[in-house]
């Protein structure tokens, strides 16, 4: 790997978010004490994970609930063991009163009140009748007064007195062969494509990669998150190892859309 200051380790567009990231360090350095970051991505959590430890700090990240996709992070001097309550995180529960509501109406609604997505953790939809979301204690407590429609359903919203405890999603891990990480080859793999399918798919903007849409020069890394639409989500998690004939062995997993 080259050295962390260089940046090459990150892609081009992750940069900003890695000087970002050098800024939170050099916080914790300067005062002593701990530094809180938003919702973060995998892939975030993995750059920042890594730039921290490479600066001499510990970090512990928490979503609402264990193996949340989306969670905060405390970047630490040392490892002062953090509680829950460390990263103000809280639990709203929507309940529609009229149409079912799905996961990226509760999204948009949310969004279409001004909010930022890095203050909102994951989504959790249950029989399309009710919906978790997580966000920021402060972001939270607005929702709780503002949000009232999803989408086209009015919708009854509850601050949560505790946090649920909501199993992780059920992403099936499996091992793929492809000749280059890029995003094409991966999602002709996991999604049992032809290779100028999954490049239409690409070009037709039916794939992104860490939320933003994707571009058929992308390459995978570990901690990525692709979503396919009509298919579900592959998550990156690591480049296992190189076959005797070239290939590239990558461990991924798959969250399919109608799970």
């Amino acid at each position: 790997m080259a050295a962390m200051g260089s940046g090459s380790w990150v892609r081009e567009a992750e940069r900003p978010f890695l000087r970002q990231v050098e800024d939170w360090t050099a916080h914790v350095h300067a005062r002593g004490t701990w530094y809180l970051t938003d919702f973060l991505t995998p892939r975030e959590r993995w750059i920042v994970e890594s730039a921290a430890r490479h600066a001499g700090l510990v970090t512990s990240d928490f979503g609402g609930y264990t193996d949340a996709e989306r969670a905060r992070m405390l970047l630490m001097p040392d490892d002062w063991h953090p509680e829950t309550s460390d990263y103000d995180i809280t639990c709203l529960s929507i309940t529609t009163l009229e149409q079912p509501i799905r996961h990226r109406d509760v999204l948009g609604s949310v969004l279409g009140l001004g909010i930022q997505r890095k203050a909102l953790g994951d989504i959790s939809v249950f029989d399309q009748k009710q919906a978790y979301l997580f966000a920021t204690s402060a972001m939270g407590s607005y929702l709780a007064r503002e949000l009232h429609r999803v989408g086209r359903s009015v919708v009854e919203v509850a601050l949560m007195d505790e946090l649920p405890q909501l199993l992780p999603p059920a992403y099936e891990e499996q091992d793929i062969f492809v000749m280059s990480p890029r995003i094409d080859a991966i999602v002709a793999q996991a999604c049992h494509l032809s290779r100028a399918n999954a490049q239409e798919h690409v070009a037709r903007g039916h794939v992104s990669l860490n939320f933003a849409e994707a571009v058929a020069r992308d390459e995978v890394r570990a901690g990525d998150i692709l979503s396919v639409r009509g298919f579900g989500r592959i998550r990156v998690v690591e480049a296992v190892g190189t076959s005797r004939s070239g290939r590239i062995r990558m461990r991924i997993g798959i969250l399919r859309s109608d799970t």
